[in-house]
């Protein structure tokens, strides 16, 4: 049986409202993240029309994980994109992400051009269970994040990104008080651990259907 991948297909929201000087700001970020992620992960990514990318990712279960980190950096800049996850084969792999092939990336890219207004996350696969069950959860991880401000984001991607640190640790990041990180991590809208089961979830149901 042929591996499955991952491959998730972005776009920046309202990309042209985005000043040349901030626009520079969120590539750097953005790439900063990918590039941490490619080491530990083994991903391989691609930036295309100046406001897109796609990332292949040879660790399905982790697709989830990704994509919400890639939002929250976003996020965290006052930005935000829409992210569309395919799993399933790649039948023509390459090393320009862009110009490879197979089910994994036809998913992803169809997914991502039939996203209603104002969904931001969505999920396809070869085996539609994953995609049954993991749809709702989506649907809700995407309401939560739609509603953080700029810095509970940057405080979840922090809390996220250094597992074992403690809130301490995390207000020098951010130059604030451990009370002012501890509220920014319990929010009304996405707490810490809210999103953390969420990722477990996510990760464990994707291992267990892909084997």
């Amino acid at each position: 049986m042929s591996a499955t991948y991952a491959v998730l297909t972005g776009d920046f929201v309202k990309s042209r409202s985005i000043a040349a000087g901030q626009y520079d700001i969120v590539l750097y970020q953005l790439e900063q993240l990918l590039v941490t992620q490619a080491r530990a992960l083994g991903c391989s990514y691609s930036f295309y029309r100046g406001d897109a990318f796609q990332i292949l990712l040879p660790q399905p279960a982790e697709a989830v994980t990704l994509a919400l980190y890639i939002r929250l950096t976003l996020l965290s800049l006052s930005r935000d994109c829409k992210i569309s996850i395919g799993l399933g084969e790649v039948t023509n792999l390459r090393r320009d992400v862009k110009s490879a092939s197979g089910p994994a990336f036809t998913l992803s890219g169809n997914g991502l051009d039939n996203l209603h207004s104002g969904q931001r996350f969505a999920i396809h696969s070869q085996q539609s269970s994953v995609e049954q069950v993991l749809a709702v959860p989506l649907q809700m991880a995407d309401r939560m994040l739609s509603k953080l401000t700029a810095r509970q984001s940057e405080a979840l991607l922090l809390y996220f990104l250094t597992p074992g640190s403690s809130h301490e640790n995390i207000a020098d990041k951010l130059g604030t008080s451990r009370e002012n990180v501890t509220k920014l991590l319990n929010n009304n809208h996405a707490d810490y651990q809210l999103l953390q089961a969420f990722i477990q979830y996510c990760h464990s149901h994707i291992t267990r259907s892909l084997g």
